[in-house]
């Protein structure tokens, strides 16, 4: 079973084969069933590289052991990529002083791991009589975080709960 319609050895559909050893040199154009037995010699495939107009051009190599070494690649580039996700902060109003430094440490540590950033202040009950006193701490809060994000958007106001969104800076 060959991968993404690259053909192996008998499922190779052409009667002249331009053939490439392992290790890279030209071998010229043959019939089907000499190339095969090129590769059956060397113990390995013979696998369709590409389709041209009246040949077909071929490689002599471990395809198994190619597939392998792919799906390798494919998941070590998967672990290095970044992930990038949305990290919330969560403020209340009565928030302490070292409570929010804290925060502000946390936050720093998003920006270096290259998280953006979404502050939440909720008030509850009697609190909602201090919004502007909310907003003055989400704003003292984002002043610290100044030279690392920018604001996306302004603080928005659902219902009792005060959002910001921060990215980072480039």
């Amino acid at each position: 079973m060959a991968q993404k319609g690259k053909r192996i050895n008998e499922d190779i559909r052409s009667d002249k084969i331009n053939v490439i050893s392992a290790t890279w040199e030209q071998l010229w154009i043959m019939s089907l069933d000499k190339a095969l037995q090129f590769a059956t010699e060397a113990e390995m495939d013979l696998v369709e590289v590409s389709e041209q107009d009246w040949v077909v051009l071929a490689k002599i190599m471990d395809y198994w052991k190619f597939l392998f070494k792919q799906q390798k690649n494919i998941s070590k580039s998967k672990s290095h990529s970044k992930k990038s996700e949305l990290k919330t902060i969560r403020l209340t109003y009565k928030i302490w002083d070292h409570d929010l430094e804290i925060r502000k440490n946390q936050a720093l540590k998003f920006a270096k791991d290259g998280h953006p950033l979404k502050i939440t202040l909720m008030l509850r009950w009697r609190e909602n009589q201090y919004e502007a006193l909310a907003q003055e701490k989400i704003k003292e809060f984002i002043q610290g975080l100044d030279e690392f994000y920018k604001v996306e958007w302004r603080i928005a106001k659902t219902w009792t709960t005060f959002n910001i969104m921060l990215n980072l800076k480039k």
